[in-house]
């Protein structure tokens, strides 16, 4: 398991949409921080308003996350699974590591991914502030797992790289349409939507954020069902 997830790890770095989406997620957090760092002002009036101390430092990051997140992560791991089945290597993997262990590697080497990803723009952003901002970052931490979750999800039960790719570009830009949506309407039809993407849940307490990550957990095993059930 610890070769996979190396291996996923590196190989996530290897990709030019992997290392332009960590340069401008890094951008993005610097100028973020440069620009409240400056306009002191900005920060005073949204603490003042109701707003949390380093809200404003981590507003650039929770949007590139909410609003992108899903999008990103299909970009880069969209084939997460089926690329090793689409080039057999999946056969010599079985033969040696289980099956649970080969999806666990793949979400950790992605998930690790992120976390290094994420783990630099916040650092950015607390030299800037001289804070770290503990909530916010695990807060975004669990909403890139069950992101990385749900995508590894579909990577396993599609079984054309095309279709994933298809597929991602669509989900990763209606799902927080409707998530966003579903959080203030009262459509019936949004109901379900509300509570199965995480949206609702970063408004609340910290503890509520266990709840997409125990969904993201669900994903995750009917995942693995899905793969010890395929015939390779």
């Amino acid at each position: 398991m610890v070769h996979i997830l190396k291996r996923e790890f590196i190989d996530s770095f290897k990709s030019i949409r992997s290392i332009l989406i960590i340069l401008f997620i890094i951008f993005i957090s610097y100028q973020a921080a440069a620009f409240v760092d400056n306009n002191p002002s900005f920060i005073n009036e949204l603490t003042g308003a109701g707003g949390e101390e380093g809200s404003a430092y981590t507003a650039a990051i929770a949007l590139i996350v909410l609003v992108f997140g899903f999008l990103l992560v299909f970009a880069t791991s969209h084939d997460l699974v089926y690329k090793e089945i689409e080039l057999k290597t999946i056969r010599l993997l079985v033969t040696k590591v289980p099956r649970l262990q080969i999806m666990l590697g793949k979400l950790l080497g992605t998930m690790l991914f992120w976390i290094i990803t994420i783990s630099i723009s916040f650092s950015i952003l607390s030299m800037f502030a001289n804070s770290w901002f503990p909530k916010d970052y695990f807060q975004t931490i669990i909403f890139l797992f069950y992101i990385i979750s749900f995508v590894l999800l579909i990577s396993t039960a599609i079984t054309k790289t095309k279709l994933t790719m298809f597929l991602g570009i669509i989900l990763g830009i209606s799902l927080p349409i409707i998530g966003l949506t579903a959080i203030v309407s009262d459509k019936w039809y949004l109901a379900p939507f509300k509570y199965i993407l995480p949206y609702k849940y970063l408004d609340g307490s910290f503890g509520l954020m266990f709840v997409p990550l125990a969904i993201g957990i669900i994903y995750f095993l009917i995942s693995v069902l899905l793969m010890q059930r395929k015939d390779l």
